[in-house]
């Protein structure tokens, strides 16, 4: 579609280069700083000129399908050359790892339009699935060797490290681990650490961490089958897991536990969270050669204070204990942080804008102020604090100077927690309030005013309402 005079969008820095030059046009196309993960949006912004008139036409493709723009806007040199700026959002899937966006560009004054592409890949981050397998998968000996594969798929790029532990004690990182290309684009790898089965049990976990994004792991229990000490006294090999993926309160997760080599059938598996049996849970005792193998597992509803919360897995053989593991839940939950700013006037010029991040876990979050979309440089990194309930709060404090003449500034406050969509809080700076924030969407500061005057006015109509019906009270009675 042609162009309209109006303001450029984003930096006018390569359009001021491309009419400075007012020599053969060219085309630039820049994406997003960061990388995105799929089901969020992205802009692309392409730059193209000089030329000798305004008649432009932009396209933008993705693949082979053609997006609509945005916006799109003119700039001229002192020269009198034109220059076009033009902006479209993409929502990235995961599938874009072998997509392309492409710009491109015609007017009168080229032989062939102007293009230039841009690989999603570069701006596409595809968080891994992780997954423990065991080799043997049951029945481990005691000091028996199991080959423990941790598997992440479906990631992208390929570069990440991978860390195993067990009992929450770094064993083995790996800065660098062999990655396999899927045929979609994404990579997946597999990587074998051998464990050793113990009596009285060992987790083991697998990190996998992608540059400076959060870690995704697995987990699993291994205890081996103790020896008879004498008839009737033994114990039995298991295993107990629960999700890949941390859940949000309000959610629930599935928690099951397994276990093989029972003589009889009479074995009853019992689950607590904080003492308080859980409802309904589903377990099932079958036969498996001359002995019994057992499965349960129950829903556990997530909350936000189940930070520190814990549940019990109590497995009993003929009325007597057989196996009691406790899980922490802190493991499987993520609570998302609540974001808000506000303000004070420390000084005449300056507003103090804070940051409140309340209430999350994990602990691990990123925080980025932007003003009109710019990211602030220069910003103190803020340090979270524990609550009493196990989440984590902080507070971060940026001046801004109030005195700045122009249009409405908006300043944002964003935190990025896990590999979740961020969340923003928002303030806008208007000029006509000197050093005056107000938070997008809330009251107007007349609205107190408004009210007291509808009061005031209210008082009298009804002082001169009893007046006169006094007045007409009294000359009826005459």
């Amino acid at each position: 579609m042609p162009a309209t005079r109006g303001p450029a969008l984003g930096s006018l820095l390569p359009t001021l280069l491309l009419g400075l030059t007012a020599g053969q046009p060219s085309i630039t196309l820049t994406g997003p700083p960061q990388r995105t993960a799929p089901g969020n949006p992205v802009s692309f912004n392409c730059t193209a000129g000089p030329f000798s008139s305004s008649n432009f036409n932009v396209t933008w493709m993705k693949d082979r399908d053609e997006r609509p723009a945005s916006a799109q806007g003119l700039v001229t040199n002192s020269k009198g050359n034109y220059s076009v700026t033009s902006k479209v959002w993409v929502t990235l899937v995961q599938q874009d790892v072998s997509s392309e966006i492409t710009c491109k560009v015609t007017h009168r004054d080229l032989a062939e339009p102007l293009h230039k592409t841009m690989n999603l890949s570069q701006v596409l981050r595809v968080v891994p699935a992780v997954k423990i397998t065991t080799q043997p998968s049951q029945a481990y000996g005691p000091h028996q060797r199991v080959n423990l594969t941790c598997h992440a798929s479906h990631f992208y790029p390929s570069r990440l490290h991978l860390t195993w532990m067990e009992n929450r004690h770094t064993v083995q990182t790996v800065l660098s681990p062999r990655v396999t290309r899927n045929s979609d684009g994404t990579y997946s790898l597999e990587h074998v650490w051998p464990a050793e089965a113990k009596p009285e049990g060992s987790e083991f976990a697998c990190w996998v961490v992608q540059d400076d994004q959060p870690p995704v792991q697995a987990n699993i229990t291994l205890q081996a089958q103790a020896p008879r000490q004498r008839k009737g006294s033994s114990a039995y090999p298991w295993v107990l897991h629960g999700p890949l993926q941390r859940s949000e309160p309000g959610t629930s997760i599935r928690l099951t536990y397994t276990s093989s080599g029972f003589p009889t059938q009479q074995v009853t598996v019992t689950w607590l969270k904080n003492n308080h049996t859980l409802p309904r849970p589903q377990t099932s005792v079958h036969l498996s050669g001359d002995t019994y193998n057992v499965t349960s597992s129950v829903l556990i509803p997530l909350q936000a204070n189940d930070v520190l919360s814990h549940v019990v897995c109590l497995v009993q053989h003929k009325s007597r204990p057989a196996f009691q593991k406790t899980v922490s839940l802190d493991q499987y939950l993520r609570v998302p942080p609540a974001v808000s700013l506000s303000q004070a006037s420390p000084s005449s010029d300056l507003v103090a804008i804070t940051c409140h991040v309340q209430r999350f876990y994990p602990q691990r979050v990123r925080l980025t102020w932007m003003e009109n979309c710019e990211v602030f440089t220069g910003a103190e990194k803020p340090t979270s604090k524990q609550n009493s309930d196990g989440t984590y709060s902080l507070e971060s404090l940026q001046l801004v100077n109030a005195s700045v003449q122009g249009s409405e500034r908006v300043l944002t406050c964003m935190v990025q927690h896990e590999a979740q969509p961020p969340t923003l809080a928002n303030l806008i700076l208007s000029p006509a309030v000197h050093a005056t924030y107000k938070p997008t969407e809330s009251p107007g500061t007349e609205t107190p005013v408004l009210i007291f005057l509808a009061f005031l006015l209210g008082l009298k109509v009804l002082l001169v309402v009893s007046f006169t019906v006094t007045y007409i009270h009294r000359w009826w009675n005459l």
